[in-house]
This record gives C-alpha cells, structure tokens and sequence, in this order.
C-alpha cells in the first residue's frame, strides 16, 4: 500500500501536472471569476517553477555526496549501484540502453570500476512501476555491464527491490549473504537523491560513503542573463525535489530513516 500511495503521490506533486488541471479547469468552467483565478495561478506557478536560480538555491541547500574520484585513495570493495536511470520506453535495438536524465549514476560507476576505485558492481532495482511491465532493472544492466567488459564475477545483482528503503533493505541481505559484512562499500545515487539513500542505508545496517552524480547544482559562469530566463528543465528539477523531500518525510514517518 506505502509503494502504491508514493506513485500516486508523486503524480499528483507534478508542477506540470497543476498546470495542465488548471488549464482544463479554466476551460471547463463557466464561473469568469474562477476562471480568472485560474488562468493567475497558471502564471504564478509558470513563474516560480520555471525559474532557474530559484531551483538552483533550492538543489545546492540539499545535494550532497559531491566527491572527486582522485580523492578515492582505498579501493573499496563494493560500489552499490541504485536504480532508476533506464528508460524502458524507448525503442531501442537489442543490446543496447537508454539512460535518462539519471544515467550519470551507471557512467560513473563503470568509470570508478575501470580506474580501480571499487573491487566489485553491485545493482541494485528491480521493476519500480505501478503500472507496465518491464523487466528488473538490474538484470538488464548486468548484461549491458558484460558487453561493457567487465567480468561476471565482479557484478552482484539485487532485482528485487522497487523503492529506496527495499534498495538498502536488500542490499544489506546480499552483502550479508556473500560474506561481505565489514567490507567498505560506496553508494552512488543521484546528488538529489543521496541524502535520504544514505540515511536508508544506515538504518538498515549497511552504512556507505556516498559518491554524487548527476548533480541539479549548475553555475552560469558568470551570464547573470542565464539565471532569468524561463526554463523548462527547471520543472524537471522540481519534479525530482519535490518527489525528494516528500519521500524523506513519509521515510521519517516510517522509520526508515
């Protein structure tokens, strides 16, 4: 039920999602005065949602795990891999994935499996939708990992799991089950997304550094103009934050961090 009420959640805190309810409404109604009110409120949150540096204020406050592979000095044991950058829908040749806006999270794990920084791959994701069908994540990574060149035995799967806390809960079983209890293990996530990963994990019993990718954090280098133009991957942003803090506080409802 948790998992069912958190996808439903997630669609209805949509800025995108307001506007298009919105915009209907103000169709469909023949109240002037609401219609009115309406067509304010489109324009109120196109403003807010769609600036730039608001955003930006908002993703530098909570992104953490910001860490530069040089300072990686002790090879670590595992990296754990969590889910959530294949996108499933598109149409692509066999052989092949598509990330999204998440795939910095796979790139940067291959990168620090090929330089030496982490021993071992472990993926973490199975299928987190409500609705479709679509083969375990981490399966279909594993595979995309062997045509990459990186030995089987170095890969550990974790299919199972559909959220954050069953990433931690399961992965903690995995590491338990093949002995690893006490080995250093690295958590690579989204920047946006480490903050509640890593809290899931310690309470779970499989505390991690964090290593950061994909980060929302951006700097205009210096064109002021940047930051007052409308954008529309400012509500991209919104979507993941707000999703973000809404799973933090029902995960501290819970107890799960």
């Amino acid at each position: 039920m948790f998992f069912i009420l958190s996808k439903i959640l997630a669609f209805l805190l949509k800025p995108l999602n307001w506007l298009v309810i919105l915009a209907v409404f103000s169709l469909l109604t023949k109240n002037q005065r609401r219609r009115k009110r309406s067509i304010k409120a489109m324009i109120i949150i196109l403003l807010v949602f769609s600036n730039p540096w608001l955003i930006n204020q908002l993703a530098r406050a909570w992104e953490t795990g910001s860490r530069a592979p040089a300072e990686i000095t002790t090879p670590y044991d595992a990296g754990i891999l969590l889910g959530g950058y294949v996108n499933f829908n598109a149409a692509t040749p066999p052989g092949l994935l598509n990330f999204h806006q998440a795939g910095n999270r796979f790139t940067s794990t291959l990168m620090l499996y090929r330089s030496g920084k982490i021993r071992r791959i472990l993926l973490s994701g199975g299928a987190g939708r409500l609705m479709g069908k679509v083969p375990p994540e981490s399966g279909a990574v594993r595979d995309f990992l062997l045509q990459c060149g990186v030995p089987d035995s170095a890969i550990i799967v974790e299919n199972t799991s559909r959220n954050t806390w069953e990433n931690a809960l399961y992965s903690k079983q995995k590491v338990d089950s093949l002995g690893l209890v006490g080995k250093r293990c690295l958590l690579i996530t989204s920047a946006w997304h480490m903050r509640r990963a890593r809290a899931c994990f310690a309470k779970a019993g499989l505390p991690c550094d964090g290593f950061g990718t994909d980060f929302y954090t951006e700097t205009k280098n210096g064109n002021l103009l940047d930051w007052l133009e409308p954008d529309w991957r400012a509500f991209q942003k919104w979507d993941s934050l707000i999703k973000e803090w809404l799973g933090w506080l029902a995960y501290r409802l819970r107890g799960y961090v």
